[in-house]
């Protein structure tokens, strides 16, 4: 039984499954850990402790719940607590004890959800650990130092690319150059999860930081099914602007495909994907930018429909293969430097663009 199998075993049968990331951990570690509990969360009791996880998995997890309550706190003792109904709302009163106590550090007041809060915290019991970038057992055991007779009991799957990890766990996936959240997508894959919205979305948040370092050859086919499983490159927090150029890059990963011989990857972009991102042909160096410097990509070509009447399709393109450039260049009127340029085609239809020029470069 290989190791995916194994994994999936252990959280078929686990009651109460406990995800924790070391606290000094990357957005990769803190990416893959929420995928996780997302993925989870609907079949199984699944928590990932404020104290044993980085901060911004908290503060991550809060924006990611959409039924909302509000907590007052009071530091110290009340004597009487009763609410007032009003058309417009309600009051809440609290008196204190000692009137001393009244005073405004006493109190504060913060936006939660139910099902949140039990999940940031720690379970009494549990059965199953699954652990990112922890690199001992000591480490977990000082982690769980609260509840030290559980973790001596219960499952451990270890997940780590670090090169230190001592494999303590009943499963151990651990592979140094691969990032923790492609790790955690191949997983999911491998054990047939739902991987929705969220899982994918957080899963490319967590990659996506890391692959200046870590890339493998599977990294972009799995960027890819990612956003064809309705992940995100960003989150509420960007700006309008980068939000509509990275909803374009979403486009564009999505339509891409390799041409091996040649070792590049073409994408297209219709009139209509343009149109209703609100995007134009300025956008398209953004994206460019992107495939090359994020993706780091050898060779890449971009079609797109341009808003001429009749349709015409344009292209812009980049490689490092001198006979690539060569024959863009000698096929079709354009702006060209060295490694690449912008060109004209006499298609009207992506489709036949895009085998013209399949055909052109095979």
């Amino acid at each position: 039984m290989d190791d995916f199998s194994k994994t999936r075993n252990i959280i078929d049968n686990a009651k109460n499954i406990v995800i924790v990331a070391d606290k000094n951990s990357d957005q990769d570690a803190a990416g893959a850990a929420l995928a996780l509990f997302f993925a989870l969360k609907d079949k199984k009791n699944v928590f990932v402790p404020r104290d044993k996880n980085p901060k911004e998995v908290a503060g991550l997890l809060t924006e990611s719940f959409e039924r909302k309550k509000f907590v007052i706190s009071f530091k110290n003792d009340v004597s009487e607590i009763f609410y007032e109904k009003k058309n417009d709302g309600v009051d809440l009163y609290l008196t204190p004890k000692n009137i001393e106590d009244a005073t405004p550090e006493s109190f504060s007041c913060k936006i939660v959800s139910e099902e949140e809060e039990n999940s940031l915290s720690s379970p009494s019991f549990f059965d199953l650990v699954i652990s990112f970038n922890t690199a001992s057992f000591k480490e977990l055991e000082e982690s769980f130092s609260e509840n030290i007779d559980s973790i001596y009991r219960c499952a451990v799957i270890n997940i780590s690319n670090d090169p230190k990890n001592e494999n303590y766990g009943e499963v151990n996936l651990t592979e140094e150059g691969v990032s923790l959240s492609e790790k955690t997508a191949l997983l999911l894959e491998a054990m047939q999860e739902n991987i929705n919205e969220k899982t994918a979305g957080f899963l490319l948040w967590g990659l996506t930081s890391s692959l200046d370092k870590l890339k493998t050859s599977q990294t972009l086919p799995v960027v890819k099914r990612l956003v064809q499983r309705g992940g995100e490159f960003y989150f509420s927090r960007t700006g309008p602007d980068t939000k509509r150029k990275l909803i374009l890059l979403e486009k564009t990963v999505k339509n891409l495909n390799f041409l091996e011989k040649e070792n590049l990857y073409i994408s297209s972009l219709s009139e209509e994907d343009l149109k209703s991102n609100d995007s134009t042909s300025s956008d398209l160096g953004f994206v460019v930018e992107k495939m090359k410097n994020l993706f780091f990509l050898p060779s890449f070509m971009l079609l797109w429909e341009g808003k001429s009447s009749p349709l015409t399709v344009k292209g812009v393109f980049y490689s490092d293969k001198e006979e690539v450039v060569a024959k863009i260049k000698n096929t079709y009127r354009g702006s060209y430097k060295s490694q690449g340029g912008i060109f004209l085609t006499q298609k009207e239809d992506l489709t036949a663009a895009k085998k013209e020029i399949i055909t052109l470069l095979i």
